[in-house]
């Protein structure tokens, strides 16, 4: 079965292909938490990356994929112009 392409599914398939930095980008324009909460008691966003732990690869990616599969049509399409031009730039490389 063919998937159109801003499905949650081909969505997925194009963030793989992404760098790290790009993925977490992504993260948190979608809202995916990076740092477990509990260790940042009272940090600003700003200064999570001193004082919080980050979550471990496997939870942030459920969490992203809840949340993509949570948006609807017009969020999952202009999310998809982001992870499509940012992908196309890697293959231009």
């Amino acid at each position: 079965m063919a998937f159109k392409k801003n499905s949650p599914e081909n969505l997925l398939l194009e963030i793989v292909k992404l760098n790290p930095i790009e993925f977490l980008g992504i993260c948190k324009i979608v809202g995916v938490e990076i740092y477990d909460e509990e260790d940042v008691e009272g940090a600003r966003a700003s200064d999570d990356r001193k004082d919080g732990k980050p979550r471990e690869f496997e939870a942030i990616w459920n969490d992203l994929c809840d949340q993509i599969e949570q948006m609807n049509r017009v969020r999952r399409r202009n999310l998809g112009k982001l992870i499509y031009a940012a992908t196309k730039k890697e293959k231009e490389k």
